[in-house]
């Protein structure tokens, strides 16, 4: 009878474990996802929300230069240009969301993002304020291409001014000065007879990216919806852009690229929106990768995205002002959001784009998927940056202007 007791005993205790056993299994998975939620969505003004404000990890902006070592020849012989790469010059990124501000219900999040650079020489080639290249003038192509719309007098007027302060074509600039700014000399000589044509003197591919910030964002906080945290709601007061021909090209999607949502799908795409392109760009799941042991999603623009109008109709929007000047496909006219400067935006190298890009140039131009392509590393339950690889390649658009003698 005792031992008939002891085996019951026996019974109900193994019953017990496999109870609790069974609870763990089932209920961790939920005790799971609460604490992840509890920590992440931004509503919270947790953990996720400190590192959502001030990121901890480390941001570098790194710039590669394409020195024209045939210009004369370009301009007198109609060479293609032969282009010499010159690069990293590496700046640590510091991007800090200021005025941040809730809205009374917490289901919305304002800011801006300011964006200071500080120089990094041990992961730079050398010095660009000492390090010199010859490049196309992006300041007197802009007068020109605002030349064409202007009278004959009005043209050649501009051109006096360019011959006087020895504008040309292409020119040699300070890495430094080609980056951050200069105060151009033929900005300068035509703001003294034309100030409404010519609103600064001062030209730079970056120059209001340093200590400045692109605009006020607002953001959803996951409150209601954790799929929509960090998801922008409006940028510089706009639910869209007005960029592009299309509605649908005009949608501003996504993040801003510093914060995604948690429990990501890897069946569904992510859209990452980017100011320096005035669009929202769709990154699909390519590969499971780990860094530093740690499982993440990778997420990359998948070649469609920047395919022509022709391959992928859901680009016409692109085709600006209107479908008649779509460009080659890996290109994207951006002069709209850039004061009229005829800026082409691509990827580094071309990739992705046609063939017909790439034989308009000569020199050190090698495609790598691998090194040129736009990736982000997530963690798929945090939707934590892991690494994120955002590349972009400067183009201008060169052509003859009859009323302009290049010099």
């Amino acid at each position: 009878m005792a031992r008939f007791v002891c085996v019951i005993l026996s019974l109900v205790a193994s019953l017990i474990f496999l109870i609790i056993g069974i609870a763990v299994l089932v209920g961790y998975p939920i005790i799971y996802r609460h604490l992840t939620l509890e920590n992440v969505v931004l509503a919270n003004k947790n953990m996720g929300f400190n590192l959502w404000k001030q990121p901890p990890y480390p941001i570098y902006f790194q710039a590669w230069v394409w020195n024209v070592t045939n210009s004369e020849n370009v301009t007198t012989k109609g060479e293609k240009p032969y282009l010499v790469q010159r690069g990293p010059y590496t700046y640590r990124e510091i991007r800090n969301k200021e005025d941040v501000d809730f809205n009374t219900d917490d289901e919305y999040i304002s800011y801006i993002s300011p964006q200071i650079f500080e120089f990094v020489p041990e992961m730079s080639v050398g010095d660009p304020k000492t390090e010199n290249i010859t490049t196309i003038n992006i300041p007197y192509l802009t007068v020109a291409n605002s030349a064409s719309f202007m009278t004959s007098l009005e043209q050649l007027l501009i051109q006096i001014a360019a011959r006087r302060v020895h504008s040309k074509v292409y020119d040699t600039f300070r890495v430094f000065d080609l980056l951050w700014g200069y105060t151009d000399p033929l900005l300068e000589e035509l703001h003294k007879e034309k100030p409404d044509l010519v609103p600064t003197t001062f030209f730079g591919l970056f120059m209001d990216k340093n200590n400045t910030d692109d605009g006020v964002y607002e953001v959803n906080s996951g409150k209601t919806d954790a799929s929509k945290t960090a998801v922008i709601t409006s940028f510089r007061n706009r639910t869209n852009l007005n960029y592009w021909t299309t509605d649908t090209c005009n949608m501003i999607n996504g993040t801003d690229g510093t914060y995604y949502p948690p429990f990501l799908n890897k069946n569904k795409p992510l859209y990452i929106f980017s100011s320096d392109i005035c669009r929202s760009i769709k990154a699909t799941f390519e590969k499971t990768i780990k860094v530093l042991g740690v499982p993440a999603h990778r997420y990359v623009g998948p070649p469609e995205v920047f395919q022509n109008a022709t391959e992928n109709p859901a680009n016409i929007g692109f085709c600006t002002p209107n479908e008649k000047h779509c460009l080659p496909g890996g290109l994207l006219n951006v002069s709209n959001c850039h004061e009229d400067a005829p800026v082409v935006m691509s990827l580094p190298h071309f990739l992705y784009s046609e063939g017909s890009v790439l034989d308009m140039v000569q020199g050190e131009i090698n495609p790598v998927k691998e090194e040129h392509q736009t990736a982000f590393d997530l963690e798929p339950n945090t939707g934590a940056p892991m690494q994120v690889f955002k590349r972009l390649q400067i183009n201008v658009y060169q052509k003859s202007y009859p009323f302009f003698v290049h010099q």
